[in-house]
């Protein structure tokens, strides 16, 4: 054993080792068994392989014992061995103290950390399984809702049902009460009627009345003033009703003493109509102007350009019918037509050299207001062919009501025609030649067809037996220009296909122009709301080459809500 040897030698330990600190243990001894169960002891280098015996070699001679070690020089080697050791292993063992102290910190930081990461990840499994209660009772809620729903709607369709059920039975017994009660009415007043006499009933008739008129007597003390407004406004429409319907057999026979006291020698307008056309033949004067044809005759032009024919007229003549004075100016580069109308009120047409339209306004009582504004946007020419590349409209309502044909239908009828928007929404307002020239511009504004006032072949002229069929269109016409005297009416002429295109055009023109001079003579249709233009065979009515009187007609258009009234200059 060597602990008493260590422990002997200890104080000499304690006194060559460096300095402990006092927290510091102090480990006296370790026997051999400590060393050999752990510690850092080096191995123990392996045995050489033993020489054959007979190549031991021999034993060197043992020395003296004078020349041995002293045992106790042995000893204190080996004490300074074990000190040597014992002073590694506490300094071993201090290292790893502080190296554990060093690490305490970091492993402390570590434990926090987890210890965080544990708390977040049972808080958020605490939100999540919230979240998934909360999930869990709001579609608990919403099945219940959806039940609860199901269960009202069920329960309010078997209310409703109940009620309808209850209303039903409840108005058959008071129909059956009401019944009851009338036929024991009836029965009292047939009782009552059977034992009155007639004179009776006489009496109590003559009492009836003596006491409604004592009633309408006081009603028409505390309403008389809107009464005899009411009764002037219904005397009014009264002689306007007689006058369409009531006294139209009256009002057609002084039409036709008007006509035949006008057309005295109807042979001789027979003879000169026959050879009207051939006159305008001979009338026509052609001329170019690069690629533009112009044909004079009379007073009309017509135009072809580009594939397109049409043809213009100076309607000053129509201002004159009627009229109780007509003059002309020249005011700079436009000429002026004055026509004084038989009630005062003063129409300006408004022309340039050429008769073309430019302008026409009308004063009455020191008020003026504009009919048409034919100026056109941005400077170009008057009468120029302008096509706008509009689109056909959409027509959404019945044809008969779209097309209305004068001859079938009533006078509310062609009013209605008159008074309605256009069938599709107009982007703008459009001057009177672009009006003209552009075909689902017109079409944009209901028409009256005269498909019953015809004329003869090669004429223009208004049979006498057509007059009258113009009588619901033109008391239409007469009726809207008293309520909006800024109406204006279009009237178109059409030809059938026989004939030249100049023929048909010049024809169709004088056709409208025909029948305008008839609604301005017998009809009191003021000129300056009536504008006219012929389109020849360019809109059959019915499609044929031949002689056709359908298609010999005059349509009429209010084109109010398309025409441009003023322009800023």
């Amino acid at each position: 054993m060597a602990l008493p040897l260590l422990a002997a030698s200890a104080p000499s330990i304690a006194a060559s080792g460096p300095a402990l600190s006092d927290d510091r243990p102090i480990v006296l001894a370790q026997s051999d068994e400590d060393r050999g169960r752990g510690g850092d002891r080096p191995e123990r280098a392996q045995r050489a392989e033993k020489p054959e015996r007979a190549e031991r070699p021999e034993r060197a001679e043992r020395p003296e014992r004078a020349e041995k070690p002293e045992r106790a020089e042995r000893n204190d080697a080996a004490d300074e061995r074990r000190q040597q050791r014992a002073q590694e292993q506490q300094e071993r063992r201090e290292q790893r103290v502080q190296e554990k102290r060093e690490a305490a910190p970091e492993r402390r930081e570590a434990a926090q950390e987890k210890r965080d990461d544990a708390r977040e990840d049972r808080q958020k499994a605490i939100r999540e399984q919230r979240q998934d209660a909360q999930q869990d009772d709001k579609r608990k809620d919403a099945q219940e809702k959806r039940e609860q729903d199901r269960k009202d709607a069920v329960k309010d369709k078997s209310d409703t049902a109940q009620d309808k059920r209850d209303e039903r039975l409840k108005e058959l017994r008071e129909k059956r009460q009401d019944d009851r009660k009338d036929a024991v009415e009836d029965r009292k007043d047939a009782a009552k009627d059977k034992k009155d006499t007639a004179e009776d009933r006489r009496e109590d008739r003559l009492k009836e009345l003596r006491e409604k008129r004592q009633d309408d007597r006081k009603d028409a003390a505390e309403d008389r003033r809107d009464d005899r407004r009411d009764a002037a406004k219904d005397r009014r429409d009264d002689r306007r009703e007689e006058g369409r319907t009531a006294d139209q057999k009256q009002r057609i026979e002084r039409l036709q003493d008007r006509i035949r006291d006008e057309r005295r020698d109807a042979s001789r307008d027979k003879d000169r109509m026959n050879d009207r056309i051939d006159r305008l033949r001979d009338q026509r004067k052609e001329r170019r102007d690069g690629d533009r044809v112009v044909i004079t005759e009379g007073d009309r032009t017509i135009i072809r350009e580009g594939g397109r024919t049409i043809i213009r007229r100076d309607e000053g003549a129509r201002f004159r019918i009627g009229a109780r004075d007509w003059r002309e100016e020249r005011r700079g580069d436009e000429r002026v037509r004055i026509s004084v109308r038989p009630d005062g009120s003063e129409v300006y047409t408004y022309v340039d050299d050429d008769g073309r339209l430019l302008r026409r306004t009308r004063r009455y009582r020191g008020e003026e207001y504009v009919l048409i504004d034919n100026r056109p946007r941005g400077g170009g020419a008057i009468g120029a062919f302008i096509d706008l590349g509009l689109p056909p409209p959409r027509i959404s309502i019945p044809r008969e009501e779209y097309i209305v044909d004068a001859d079938t239908a009533s006078y509310d009828d062609i009013e209605t025609a008159f008074a309605a928007p256009p069938v599709e929404r107009v982007e703008r307002r459009y001057t009177l030649d672009e009006i003209r020239t552009n075909p689902p511009l017109r079409d944009r504004v209901r028409s009256v067809d005269l498909d019953s006032v015809t004329f003869d072949t090669g004429s223009w002229d208004v049979r006498d037996d057509q007059i009258t069929k113009l009588e619901n269109v033109g008391l239409a016409m007469e009726d809207a220009v008293k309520k909006d005297p800024k109406t204006i009416f279009l009237i178109e002429g059409h030809t059938d296909a026989v004939g030249s295109d100049d023929d048909n055009l010049s024809l169709s023109d004088r056709r409208a122009e025909a029948v305008a001079e008839v609604l301005t003579k017998y009809f009191d249709v003021p000129a300056e709301n009536l504008t006219t233009q012929g389109y020849g065979e360019q809109y059959l009515k019915v499609k044929t080459d031949g002689p056709e009187e359908r298609n010999r007609r005059v349509t009429v258009r209010n084109i109010t809500p398309l025409l441009q009234t003023s322009q800023a200059n």
